[in-house]
């Protein structure tokens, strides 16, 4: 499946039956890691006593199927 973009980004264990839910797709993976690390700024700054190091694990980026970082 087409998702528009080569890049997947994924939020580990977010929907209800405990599957990852889909974010995003982008076109270059330095594209999707800033979308990550947008989001668990966005948390961080908006939440008392976030890790940011523990959110970051909670995302995932998959290169069409091939995992690429965690």
């Amino acid at each position: 499946m087409n998702y528009g973009g080569k890049f997947l980004v994924f939020w580990k264990n977010m929907k209800p039956d405990g599957s990852d839910a889909l974010m995003r797709s982008f076109d270059t993976s330095i594209e999707a890691k800033s979308y990550v690390q947008g989001c668990v700024d966005s948390v961080v700054n908006f939440t008392k006593d976030a890790d940011e190091n523990k959110l970051l694990k909670e995302f995932e980026i998959k290169n069409m199927g091939k995992e690429i970082w965690v």
